[in-house]
C-alpha cells in the first residue's frame, strides 16, 4: 500500500498558470503542474508519494478534503509544534509541583514554557527555552514577567494618581535579562470617564448581532521595544473573536503573531512572543491554572482584548468589526501572503 505526504505548496511570484515547477519536501524532489485557477502568492496541496528513489512525480493537486484543526498547536513559520500529552510519571512527579510546565513538540525541535515557582506567582515569571528533538539540553530563550516597579517611569510609582503617559503592563526579557518587547498601556487625563456608558453595551452588542450582521471583530494589540518611551511598533498580537449570542461572551478562533511593517523578528524572538497568546489560550490551565488565575498572578499582567473600547484604546489595542463575508476574506488575505 503506497502512503503520501501532503506538502503545501505557494505558488512562486513569477510562475504562471499551468506552469510545472520544482518542489521538494523532506528530501524528495518533484514536479508539479500549476492549477490554471491559482495565482501568485495562492497555496495549493500535492500528495507525494513516500518512499522508493529520491525523484518522483507528484499529482497535479490533491483532492478536497475535509479537516477540523482543534487541536492546540503552535504555528511558527513553517513549522508546527504539537502541545505534548504528559504521562502518568510526569504529572506525579514531586519535583514538578512548584515548576510546572508544558512542551510543544515539534519535528526537529521542542519548546518547553515553565513557571519556575508556583509558590510565588506574582514574583516569578514563565521562561521559554528550545531544544533539539530528542535531547534534553535546552537553551533559554527569555521570560515573560510582569512589570516591576523599577519598570516604570518615577511619577507613575510616586504619584500615580496624577501620572499620564506609558505604563509597562508585561516584559519580555532575552536570555540574557534585559527587556527586549514589551506590553504597555497609555494612561491619559479622564481617559475612562465614558466607562459608565458600558451599562449599555448589552444593547450595542444585540444591535451588532442583529441589526448590523457585525458577529466577528478583529483585534490589534501593539509590541513595544525596550524603551518603555518609544513608541515604536516591533509586532502586532491579532485576535479574532465570534459573537454567538449576544448574551454570552465572544468564542476566539484565532490568535496570531507578525512583526509590523518594515521589522524582521528572528525566529527565536517569534517563540519568546509566543508565550503570550500560549498562556491566555486556555490550553495551558490545567497546568498553570494556580499560577496565572490566582490574585496578582500573570494573568493580570497580560492585557487581552475587552470589548470595551475605552479599556482597549488605553492597552493600544484597536478594534474592527466585521460581518461574516469581510472576515473571510481578511483571512484569504492573510493565508495568501
Amino acid at each position: 500500500m503506497v502512503k503520501y505526504m501532503r506538502v503545501n505548496l505557494r505558488v512562486p511570484g513569477w510562475a504562471q498558470p499551468g506552469q510545472v515547477i520544482e518542489a521538494s519536501a523532506d528530501g524528495k524532489k518533484f514536479s508539479v503542474q500549476i492549477p490554471a485557477h491559482l495565482r501568485p502568492g495562492q497555496f495549493f496541496t500535492v500528495r507525494v508519494p513516500m518512499g522508493g528513489g529520491h525523484e518522483s512525480k507528484a499529482p497535479a493537486v490533491a483532492p478536497p478534503e475535509v479537516s477540523f484543526n482543534l487541536e492546540p498547536n503552535i504555528v511558527i513559520g513553517n513549522d508546527k509544534y504539537f502541545k505534548e500529552v504528559k504521562k502518568c510519571q510526569d504529572w506525579c512527579d514531586c519535583s514538578r509541583l512548584c515548576c510546572p510546565y508544558v512542551k510543544f513538540s515539534g519535528k526537529s525541535e521542542d519548546i518547553s514554557v515553565k513557571h519556575q515557582c508556583c509558590c510565588l506567582p506574582c514574583c516569578c515569571n514563565f521562561q521559554v527555552s528550545n531544544t533539539a528533538s530528542g535531547s534534553n539540553e535546552y537553551k533559554t530563550l527569555g521570560t515573560l514577567a510582569p512589570a516591576g516597579c523599577f519598570d516604570q517611569n518615577c511619577t507613575a510609582v510616586c504619584c500615580p494618581c496624577c501620572y499620564t503617559g506609558p505604563k509597562m503592563q508585561a516584559k519580555f526579557l532575552g536570555s540574557d535579562g534585559g527587556i527586549k518587547y514589551m506590553l504597555k498601556a497609555n494612561i491619559e487625563c479622564c481617559q475612562y470617564c465614558c466607562l459608565c456608558l458600558t451599562c449599555f453595551s448589552p444593547c450595542f452588542r444585540c444591535c451588532r448581532f442583529c441589526c448590523m450582521d457585525a458577529q466577528y471583530t478583529r483585534y490589534e494589540q501593539n509590541v513595544y521595544g525596550p524603551d518603555l518611551n518609544n513608541e515604536e511598533v516591533y509586532a502586532k498580537i491579532i485576535y479574532t473573536d465570534r459573537m454567538v449570542c449576544p448574551c454570552i461572551p465572544d468564542e476566539r478562533i484565532q490568535m496570531r503573531i507578525e512583526p509590523a511593517e518594515g521589522k524582521t523578528i528572528s525566529k527565536e524572538d517569534l517563540i519568546l512572543l509566543s508565550v503570550f497568546p500560549t498562556l491566555i489560550s486556555g490550553y495551558t490551565c490545567a497546568e498553570f491554572c494556580f499560577p496565572l488565575c490566582v490574585p496578582g498572578g500573570m494573568m493580570f499582567a497580560m492585557p487581552t482584548p475587552s470589548g470595551i473600547s475605552q479599556v482597549d484604546g488605553a492597552n493600544n489595542i484597536q478594534f474592527e468589526h466585521m460581518n461574516i463575508k469581510e472576515a473571510l476574506a481578511n483571512r484569504k488575505q492573510d493565508d495568501m501572503y
